[in-house]
């Protein structure tokens, strides 16, 4: 049995977690929509794939994030954002708008 305080604890993580993805949704679609103009076929093709890959993320990761966290799951979504986050630093980690929460 967890004490209220560990639980409380537990909450704040999974809100700090949810508003880190939150701000990598935007951050990425932010430099999706920038490089899309000047990219290549082969790089516009790869866009497109992690821009897939963020938009099933986006559409899932707040309710997988409360589900997984009461159940001790490391989940789907959860590795899906590490590999987004990955992602963001390998592309994007010299950008001003980076933030080191982004760093897997």
């Amino acid at each position: 049995m967890t004490s209220d305080n560990t639980r409380f604890h537990e909450i704040i993580q999974a809100e700090g977690r949810l508003d880190r993805d939150r701000r990598l949704i935007l951050f990425l679609r932010e430099r999706i929509a920038e490089s899309a103009d000047t990219a290549t076929e082969r790089e516009r093709a790869l866009l497109a794939a992690v821009g897939r890959i963020l938009a099933h993320f986006a559409d899932g990761f707040e309710a997988a994030a409360l589900r997984d966290s009461a159940n001790g799951v490391f989940g789907h979504y959860e590795a899906l954002g590490w590999s987004l986050r990955c992602t963001a630093f390998a592309a994007f980690s010299e950008h001003p708008g980076f933030s080191p929460d982004w760093r897997p």
